[in-house]
């Protein structure tokens, strides 16, 4: 097991340095170890399909271009996580202005169309759906990092409690016990909110 891990960081390190001198091979072979979890971290975060798309490709775009900055060869996942969160927080804010504007609306503010007629405010569903979105997101981010991870890791990722307690180097039921405790948390905020 030791000689596993072992060879699979010195993979690790030989491709970052290889993507880092212009192997764009190597950098899809990186992009490819961590594709799916890139994107069960930005559905989750985006709660949108296609944004978390969007977040992911801007991602690998920024991180192919800026690889040569990267000083850790074994820290390439903590920094092409680091940039996607920094991606999905820049999307978040475009949809916090959204659902400000959209509440502004529903607020029972008058629009006036080009007749001079109030128009009836349209999407109070997809609104109410944002807004909702937005307290989850809220108390998602109330969690500490390591439990934002750990919650989407079982949520969107699929991941086992082993397999992210080995990520963690944590024990499964240490990571069950966070995970548990940390739900607790997003619906102790929750219902702060609503009260």
């Amino acid at each position: 097991m030791a000689t596993e891990d072992a060879k699979q960081t010195a993979d690790l390190a030989w491709l970052v340095k290889r993507a880092q001198e212009g192997g764009q091979g190597e950098f899809i072979e990186l992009y490819k170890l961590y594709y799916k979890e890139m994107y069960a971290y930005a559905c989750y975060m985006l709660q949108n399909d296609q944004d978390a798309e969007d977040a992911v490709s801007e991602t690998v775009i920024a991180a192919f271009e800026g690889i040569g900055k990267l000083r850790d060869a074994l820290k390439f996942r903590q920094w092409i996580f680091k940039i996607l969160s920094n991606q999905c927080k820049r999307k978040r804010k475009e949809y916090t202005e959204t659902s400000r504007r959209i509440a502004w609306r529903l607020s029972g503010e008058e629009d006036k169309g080009e007749n001079g007629q109030t128009q009836i405010p349209s999407g109070q569903d997809v609104a109410l759906d944002v807004i909702q979105r937005e307290y989850v997101r809220l108390a998602f981010e109330a969690l500490t990092e390591e439990e934002r991870y750990i919650v989407n890791s079982f949520i969107y990722g699929g991941y086992r409690g082993d397999e992210i307690a080995g990520n963690l180097g944590l024990v499964p039921s240490t990571v069950r016990s966070k995970y548990r405790r940390a739900l607790r948390k997003m619906k102790a905020y929750l219902e702060g909110l609503e009260g």
